[in-house]
């Protein structure tokens, strides 16, 4: 698993990743901080992000 890869599928998803020395952001397209997940995991970064892009069921 690459980090262009996990990239990729989380944008297709409709998350945005982002890195910063070890440390992944994910979040949506436009989101704010308050929906920002942080991680030093790339697996964590791509789990949380598919999970933050399925439609939550109330």
């Amino acid at each position: 698993m690459t980090y262009k890869s996990v990239q990729e599928t989380l944008r297709a998803a409709g998350i945005v990743i982002s890195k910063k020395g070890d440390v992944h952001r994910i979040n949506f397209f436009g989101g704010l901080e308050n929906t920002a997940h942080y991680t030093t995991s790339l697996k964590e970064a791509l789990e949380q992000g598919l999970a933050m892009a399925r439609p939550q069921r109330s």
